[in-house]
């Protein structure tokens, strides 16, 4: 039934990444396809065997459940592979800036910060693999979902803030007086430029805060799972 896969499939769509969760939907699905079954050998036409079936259907959340137990070291070291990767983007888009005064401190201070993760990624990658890459610990998936939805959120927030913020600074006399702007030259144009922009990088923070529930769904234990790496 090609509806009803398109059903299961929208249902899960916010839970990818592991393979439990891809037998976990195929087994809803069987089991609303023998439900639908059931229900058209009662007497009910197909339409009304479908929709009494998805309203029986429990809650995906509830289902999939909230705290998984996962491999933890692996979920770490990808998490800490992430960070630096955008860190080093961040990184390298900013350099240009190092022309302006706090382009300088920036992106030193990125810098910094790759330095800082990349060597706690070195020290993951050093730990006794043979024991310590099989520990779990218990995550909450819906809480890892709530912390992603937050991070974009306070992210948007944070854009309009600053973006009125700096609007007020550089043009609020111009706005309220109805003078016209008066861009005075190159250097000036690209400071508000920048000031413009670059509120926008902070966008790898909620990038980064999105893939957690990936990762912890990607890295679920499972009933005898092993974790090819």
């Amino acid at each position: 039934m090609e509806s009803l896969q398109h059903y299961v499939d929208q249902l899960f769509q916010k839970y990818r990444g592991s393979k439990q969760i891809e037998e976990l939907k195929w087994e809803v699905l069987s089991n609303l396809e023998a439900k639908v079954a059931d229900l058209v050998a009662d007497g009910l036409s197909l339409d009304e065997a479908v929709k009494k079936a998805k309203a029986n259907l429990p809650s995906i959340d509830s289902i999939v459940g909230e705290s998984r137990k996962v491999y933890i070291l692996p979920l770490l070291q990808e998490l800490l592979q992430l960070g630096l990767l955008y860190g080093l983007i961040a990184w390298i888009v900013t350099m240009p800036l190092r022309i302006l005064g706090m382009g300088i401190f920036l992106n030193y201070g990125l810098f910094a910060i790759c330095f800082l993760i990349g060597i706690v990624y070195l020290i993951s990658l050093g730990i006794n693999r043979p024991a310590s890459t099989h520990h779990l610990t218990s995550m909450n998936v819906r809480s890892a979902f709530l912390l992603r939805k937050t991070g974009w959120m306070l992210w948007a927030l944070y854009i309009v803030g600053t973006l009125v913020f700096t609007t007020a600074l550089y043009f609020g006399s111009n706005l309220w007086f109805s003078t016209p702007v008066n861009l005075t030259g190159p250097y000036q144009f690209a400071n508000v430029a920048v000031s413009y922009a670059l509120p926008f990088l902070a966008i790898l923070i909620p990038l980064w805060l999105h893939a957690i529930p990936r990762l912890i769904l990607k890295y679920d234990a499972g009933e005898g799972d092993i974790i090819a790496k």
